[in-house]
């Protein structure tokens, strides 16, 4: 189909372990409390004198919250490729699986090709490495249609259901039509999400990212969880995507969660408000510019939150379902959720 795009993916088979080391590269970094010049320059492997040099300070100058700096960052970092696991990377690197998992905020014990990790270590070792020939997986980017499930899908590409769901980092097997899967082709190899692009990114550690509806739900995806802050007050309440495929049907996840919306929502109305999506993907952490409106409707999966029914949240050019159409008003709230 035209509407597919064929990407072209490399996954390296190996007999001993490759490390693939991504360079040195200047980040840009927004202080926070607690950071000095003497903590920063310890935690990205670098000096004080560089960070001071790059940003025009004297090494004796004091750092505000907020403040923006740009270092020199020369952490060891390994980008995962096939077969790689957390025991291999300890043994490479000298260091336990304990300290990667910290270093990098994790929990769980699952690698995905293309992920990168920090490696809690001065030098990266360096020994000889054992390959074999790279191995090309071929992609496409599908999008679902009705009827449609990881069963059919599989199927029609000659891969698995576990390869699609991992690939893509889904929370549940329920799918929408329309989302984006980006699927392995005669493989069972997890690859990387392809072609997904951020909008506009925010204008302050206050706003959120801008994606488009079709990038932002092959991130925030079915069944996954997330929490929500409204702009103009601060108050937070933690959501679950429930469904839909014009845009997300949200459910609060608690009584708890519910009483802070009647906060922001005093009257259930279908009035929207600019809001702060933050939630998790893989390992990375996202902040996201939304618009939810306030009015509980149609059908729900929790029953013991407090409401009946679910809320409409939409991303960036997200449509209604009775009507087909981009909402001006929540357009614009979600412009103001990015800073814009």
């Amino acid at each position: 189909m035209k509407s597919k795009k064929i990407v072209i993916a490399l996954a390296a088979i190996i007999i001993a372990l490759q490390p693939s080391l991504a360079k040195a590269e200047q980040i840009n970094y927004i202080v926070k409390s607690g950071d000095s010049l003497w903590k920063l320059s310890t935690q990205y492997k670098t000096t004080v004198s560089s960070i001071a040099s790059l940003n025009n300070l004297n090494i004796n100058n004091y750092l505000y919250i907020g403040q923006p700096l740009k270092i020199q960052d020369n952490r060891v970092k390994h980008t995962i490729i096939s077969g790689d696991t957390f025991w291999k990377l300890s043994q490479y690197y000298k260091v336990s699986i304990t300290e990667i998992k910290t270093a990098n905020n994790l929990i769980s014990d699952m690698l995905y090709i293309g992920q990168v990790l920090i490696i809690p270590v001065d030098k990266a070792p360096q020994l000889p490495l054992q390959t074999e020939p790279i191995k090309i997986v071929q992609t496409v980017n599908y999008k679902v249609v009705p009827f449609d499930n990881l069963w059919t899908i599989a199927q029609k590409h000659k891969t698995t259901m576990a390869a699609i769901k991992n690939s893509n980092m889904l929370a549940t097997d329920i799918l929408m039509p329309g989302q984006i899967l980006t699927v392995p082709v005669n493989s069972t190899e997890v690859v990387k999400p392809q072609g997904i692009v951020m909008m506009n990114s925010r204008a302050s550690s206050a706003h959120g990212d801008l994606y488009t509806w079709e990038n932002a739900r092959r991130l925030f995806t079915v069944g996954a969880k997330g929490t929500l802050k409204d702009l103009q007050t601060g108050v937070t309440f933690n959501v679950k995507y429930y469904g839909g495929s014009n845009h997300a049907d949200i459910v609060p996840l608690t009584t708890a969660d519910t009483a802070n919306m009647k906060r922001v929502f005093p009257v259930w109305s279908w009035s929207s408000r600019p809001m702060i999506l933050n939630f998790t993907q893989g390992t990375t952490n996202y902040q996201l510019a939304v618009s939810l409106a306030g009015m509980p409707h149609s059908s729900t999966d929790i029953y013991d939150n407090g409401v009946s029914g679910h809320f409409d949240m939409y991303f960036y050019n997200s449509t209604g379902h009775s009507v087909n159409e981009i909402s001006p008003t929540h357009q614009s709230n979600i412009l103001k959720a990015n800073g814009r």
